[in-house]
């Protein structure tokens, strides 16, 4: 089911459709040459009907759906060849390996007689939101190494660590509501921290999945008996994908998020490399 904000606007559509245009804009020219306004009075009527009963139309609707769909997949198409473009190595590698087993599997699938036309369709659609979703999470993977590259969990540690002696220790209250300020930033870095390592475990097992489940697609594409078998291995599959894909969700807000700077205060001793590494 579309998310609502992905539904198109049927009556904008109706406006805007191409022949409605031109035979409202035909008919306003016309009556302007001819001075016979008229012509203009019966266009808008039939304009008025039209956009009062053109986008209940069931046909009408179903090349709309069927025109955002493919608007929605080239914008997606898109989106993941800009991040293909980010990918190097190992990644790319197997990303590019994976689109060409996608590539046999629709081959093959295709010369599969118990695959109908409309069914074979579907499930390609499914095989192709699975490439695109290793793809995003080969992209997630990166960007999350990438910033754990510049953070020292340790150092995050010992920084807690003294910014909660000073709150114990220390007698000035402005020190200690710094420190206690201080000591809240440091502990969404280190839960940061953590919940990109655990992002980055789940995301390189989804990977593993998908490579190995679509060279087991690729195995059995030509032998497949029933239309049922390819429909359960792929549904399956875009489940478990949809569950790491909110955590990728997730991890990106992370990442895009802003923490307040580390400020040594009272007498906590703090190099400037280490105040480096905590800061954004």
């Amino acid at each position: 089911m579309d998310e609502p904000s992905q539904r198109p606007n049927f009556l904008k559509a109706a406006f805007l459709n191409a022949y409605n245009l031109s035979l409202l804009g035909g008919a306003g020219l016309t009556a302007l040459a001819t001075q016979d306004w008229l012509i203009g009075i019966g266009a808008l009527a039939l304009e008025a009907l039209w956009l009062v009963v053109g986008p209940d139309l069931k046909p009408f609707q179903r090349a709309v759906n069927e025109q955002a769909r493919k608007e929605r997949e080239k914008a997606e198409q898109a989106r993941v060849e800009q991040l293909l473009a980010e990918l190097s190595g190992r990644d790319l590698q197997r990303a590019t390996a994976l689109k060409e087993l996608k590539a046999e599997i629709e081959r093959d699938v295709a010369n599969n007689p118990t695959f109908s036309a409309v069914l074979l369709r579907t499930e390609l659609e499914k095989l192709g939101q699975l490439y695109q979703s290793f793809v995003k999470l080969a992209a997630a993977c990166l960007k999350s190494e990438d910033y754990l590259s510049t953070v020292s969990e340790k150092e995050l540690s010992k920084q807690l660590e003294a910014q909660e002696a000073l709150q114990k220790n220390h007698q000035d209250p402005a020190v200690v509501e710094l420190a206690a300020k201080n000591a809240q930033v440091l502990e969404k870095r280190l839960s940061a921290v953590r919940d990109i390592r655990t992002f980055l475990q789940r995301a390189r097992g989804q990977m593993n999945l998908i490579e190995n489940s679509v060279r087991l697609l690729r195995d059995q594409a030509q032998t497949m008996t029933s239309p049922s078998q390819l429909t359960e291995q792929l549904d399956g599959l875009l489940t478990s994908v949809e569950a790491v894909s909110e955590s990728v969700r997730d991890t990106d807000a992370i990442l895009s998020g802003r923490f307040e700077p580390v400020v040594p205060v009272g007498d906590e001793p703090a190099s400037a490399g280490a105040r480096e590494r905590v800061r954004e």
